[in-house]
């Protein structure tokens, strides 16, 4: 390979100088000590950068490649498969049964009457049976959203927005959802009309935000869009 604006009479004189530099480099005899320098050693400079030259030259065409619009393409792709409204039927027992899992069993009463599962309860002291918290439970519809500006939001049972919050895609499996505590990842995958959730929470979590992306997730069940 040439380097690039370097002829090849040109390329062989560098070589050339570059060997005879340093030949002369190693070779201690009075006449050339007094001629050392008299070769140019902008050739051989030349003759060493130009390799450089060229694998900048080809690591900026790779760099391009790998930020260029497929990569774009794929991203706005992604988005606008996750962009609309999915749906499911949830149960009282599937989210117990999921918090409990996770290590979060102390949250299970305030999500149950968060999430309106017993009617006539809408605080964690009104369960009658906390041992037993479902007792009395119906099912709900529950919904998120996810805006083509970044936005994200859940409806209830009866269409009102009880949740809310901003989204960003990292890549075309995982998005982070942003709210009033700390950031949270999530992995995804749409198989047709359908998604499925799986928060990303340290072993051993314990505070509300992890409950929060449990409740909101869901863990292996499927969403159906809706629109």
């Amino acid at each position: 390979m040439e380097a690039a604006g370097i002829e090849p009479a040109q390329h062989f004189e560098y070589v050339r100088a570059f060997l005879v530099y340093e030949r002369r480099e190693h070779d201690t005899s009075p006449n050339v000590l007094r001629q050392r320098y008299q070769v140019r050693p902008g050739l051989a400079i030349c003759v060493l950068l130009a390799p450089l030259v060229v694998a900048a030259s080809s690591s900026t065409g790779a760099v391009a490649a790998r930020t260029g619009q497929p990569a774009a393409g794929k991203s706005a792709t992604s988005q606008a498969a996750i962009v609309g409204t999915w749906r499911r039927v949830t149960t009282c027992s599937e989210l117990v049964n999921a918090l409990t899992s996770a290590g979060l069993k102390k949250f299970v009463l305030e999500a149950l009457a968060g999430n309106g599962f017993i009617p006539g309860v809408t605080s964690p002291d009104q369960i009658a049976n906390p041992a037993s918290p479902c007792k009395g439970a119906v099912t709900r519809k529950h919904s998120h959203f996810f805006t083509k500006d970044r936005k994200f939001g859940s409806l209830d049972w009866k269409g009102e927005q009880v949740d809310d919050g901003t989204y960003r895609l990292v890549n075309k499996r995982t998005f982070i959802i942003s709210k009033e505590f700390p950031n949270v990842t999530f992995h995804f995958r749409i198989r047709g009309n359908t998604i499925t959730f799986a928060p990303v929470i340290a072993p051993g979590c314990a505070t509300f935000r992890c409950a929060w992306a449990i409740s909101m997730a869901y863990p292996g069940k499927s969403w159906q869009r809706v629109r």
